[in-house]
């Protein structure tokens, strides 16, 4: 049997299958970003070749392919099944299931490519679009933006400085069309072929040089002592024996050896506050007058339970708080409540009882320094975080990424918070249990990074960019504003040039 024979069998779909697998390594922490140029155009070699066959068929080549990228790339998510016996059921969920909610979008992107484009001049050009227009509709339908295929450029912070404009769903359509341009290289005319090699050098060197331009303009230094600590405790142990926590949390902290207006960043789920506890006791003559602790912690308030992002002051009373808004279906809610409880399910953190959601994300004025607070999974909202457009100064996030238990999730986490800095044009401090915790410059450039699973902790100062991004007061209207000049030149093309 030939290969072309093989890719137009019943083998296809496991072809397909494999292409996803293969595609999912140029994810971080692996980053191969040459797989995305070589399983890009092999997939539309392989819709190209089997072009005839049904829109059925289309939509499964799209499930397949999209089911090996995630079932690759987020078989961690059953980790965080591993801590409490009462959520072990939804393991099958998390390994098959979820990818396989998620592929559907793939499936039905394949379906909508085969029954309404053609396969001639702008084929490359329509895969990209709707392939970019999937993961933007896959996001915000699931609210679950993890893994684009743009995340494989996390490490070429000189490609991806265009951020500042287009976004991270911008630049994942940009990418996705340059991964996709090499099967533009196999042309029977030599002269074309070479004509769009110099072209697909020339826009990529570009775009690079407009990054590498922008990194040598100078930030603004400010003197603010931000201390970062990742403790790399086990979730047992903290759940088990919280005060030990936080007194390991202060000898790690060193406070009476930092400066008077230290600002302490502790992970989320440092501490839970439904009950009497002791923590002002406990911190009590451990802090400088004017230092602030930061830490995530469970509040309470008319029967409803918060993932509260809360700022101390010295004495441990509370200086200001945030309430998670975004909350994880199932990590920290579980939908359809009332219903599923009856089966005995319960969310994956700690206790039945589901979060409630908070009301609005505002910035939080500590030591004259407006930060905007993010816990954990609100990081991955690209053009969301701030959605009263309010003026603030950094970024801080915290979280706990023990729930990934040291995998290849806590890298991925961290590349959200390279994209981000760079669309928002801010410093992010981020402080995590376990994973990786950084000082991230408005550049996407982390000052300092911590060793990733290891105890660890760390003094930086922010910088600034002036003036704002063109992302941060648009947000994704550039997104769709490229998408619309692609069928625009289309059109002119078609009409004036009879391109087809």
């Amino acid at each position: 049997m030939s290969f072309e024979q093989i890719i137009k069998s019943k083998f296809n779909y496991l072809i397909f299958l494999f292409a996803g697998i293969i595609l999912s390594f140029s994810l971080p922490p692996y980053n191969y970003i040459s797989f995305c140029f070589l399983v890009f155009p092999f997939l539309l070699y392989l819709l190209k070749i089997n072009k005839d066959q049904s829109a059925k068929s289309f939509f499964l080549y799209g499930l397949s392919f999209a089911f090996g990228y995630f079932a690759c790339s987020l078989y961690w998510i059953s980790y965080s099944l591993n801590f409490d016996p009462a959520v072990t059921i939804l393991k099958p969920f998390a390994i098959l299931v979820l990818p396989f909610i998620l592929s559907l979008f793939y499936g039905f992107c394949f379906y909508i490519l085969k029954r309404f484009f053609n396969f001639g001049f702008f084929y490359v050009l329509n895969f990209s679009i709707l392939l970019a227009l999937t993961e933007y509709f896959r996001s915000y339908v699931t609210g679950f933006s993890w893994n684009l295929f743009v995340y494989a450029l996390s490490d070429e912070i000189q490609s991806i400085q265009i951020l500042n404009y287009i976004g991270t769903f911008g630049l994942n359509f940009l990418a996705i069309f340059f991964f996709s341009f090499p099967f533009l290289f196999f042309n029977e005319n030599k002269r074309k072929s070479v004509n769009r090699m110099l072209i697909f050098v020339l826009i990529i060197g570009v775009n690079y040089l407009y990054g590498y331009a922008r990194l040598q303009i100078e930030l603004e230094n400010k003197e603010q002592n931000i201390v970062i600590v990742q403790p790399n405790e086990g979730l047992i142990e903290i759940a088990s024996y919280p005060d030990d926590y936080i007194q390991n949390l202060i000898k790690i902290s060193n406070p009476k050896e930092k400066l008077d207006d230290a600002i302490f960043l502790w992970p989320e789920g440092s501490y839970s506050f439904l009950e009497p506890n002791s923590f002002k006791k406990i911190i009590k003559g451990s802090f400088k007058d004017n230092q602030k602790i930061i830490l995530g912690g469970n509040t309470k308030e008319n029967d409803n339970i918060y993932n509260t992002f809360i700022v101390f002051d010295s004495e441990g009373e509370v200086f200001d708080y945030y309430r998670k808004i975004h909350l994880v279906p199932f990590g920290e809610f579980i939908p359809f409540e009332n219903f599923l409880l009856k089966f005995g399910l319960k969310k994956v953190t700690f206790g039945y009882q589901s979060f409630s959601r908070g009301n609005e994300r505002k910035a939080l004025n500590i030591n004259n320094i407006k930060i905007l607070p993010l816990i954990c999974y609100e990081v991955i909202d690209t053009g969301l975080i701030n959605p009263s457009q309010e003026q603030y100064d950094v970024i801080f996030n915290i979280s706990e990424d023990g729930w990934f238990n040291r995998s290849i999730g806590t890298y991925q986490h961290y590349a959200h918070s390279i994209f981000r800095s760079i669309e928002e044009g801010k410093h992010i401090f981020r402080s995590t249990n376990q994973g990786l915790s950084a000082s991230i410059n408005p550049y996407g450039v982390p000052i300092k990074i911590s060793t990733p699973q290891k105890q660890d902790v760390f003094v930086t100062n922010y910088q600034v960019l002036k003036g704002k991004t063109a992302f941060s007061v648009l947000g994704n209207t550039l997104f769709f504003f490229i998408i619309l000049i692609s069928f625009l030149i289309q059109l002119f093309c078609k009409r004036y040039f009879k391109l087809r």
